[in-house]
């Protein structure tokens, strides 16, 4: 599938500071919050959570776990959470995420896409963040997706879509390689292709205290 429309959008920002935070998971808005529905689509890790001008706090969205041969889970790498949350929202728009090894052990197993979906707060800002991940190899060479965040505001009532991880997939050029998109859109009608990506803003690189 060609993700060009979708275009690596726009610049993110790289953060470091924040990628040894403990994973806490999310907690929905209380009753009476004006909220969206938010799918979570993931290889990696990605954390989200109200934006107050800094970055540090977010909360555990989907963590993808390590599995043998599919459907054989990893003790040691757990996905996150361990049953994901689903709110009956419409059919994926993008297709699944590769499966791939770890830089460290790699007898444990593949790194296997989690698909998440959360109320979100709506009308306020909401800071996404997607931890570094590193893609091993059976030789001494491996790729990273580097941590990035990008803040987004969502629609009262709307649904949306996060594509964010590795894919497999060519460059311009045609070479192929790793890639790492970081894709938020609308889910507007069954069918409806390719959809755009929202706008977003980069959150300021300043830790939370």
């Amino acid at each position: 599938m060609d993700l060009k429309p979708l275009a690596l959008c726009s610049t993110l920002l790289l953060l470091s500071a924040c990628n040894h935070q403990p994973w806490v998971p999310y907690v929905a808005p209380p009753a009476g919050t004006d909220t969206a529905k938010l799918r979570v689509i993931t290889n990696g890790e990605v954390r989200g959570g109200a934006y107050t001008g800094c970055v540090g706090n977010e909360q555990g969205l989907a963590k993808a776990g390590r599995f043998y041969d599919v459907v054989k889970p990893s003790i040691n790498y757990p996905q996150s959470p361990l049953v994901p949350p689903k709110l009956g929202m419409p059919p994926r728009v993008l297709p699944k995420m590769a499966e791939y090894l770890g830089v460290t052990s790699m007898a444990e197993g593949m790194y296997t896409e989690i698909v998440a979906e959360y109320q979100v707060p709506a009308g306020k800002p909401f800071l996404m963040v997607r931890e570094e991940l590193a893609v091993g190899s059976y030789g001494s060479t491996y790729s990273k997706c580097p941590a990035l965040s990008r803040v987004y505001t969502f629609e009262k009532g709307r649904q949306y879509e996060a594509y964010v991880g590795m894919v497999y997939g060519s460059d311009t050029e045609g070479k192929m390689g790793v890639r790492c998109p970081f894709f938020v859109y609308e889910l507007l009608a069954p069918n409806q292709g390719i959809p755009m990506a929202m706008e977003s803003t980069v959150a300021a690189d300043r830790p939370c205290h």
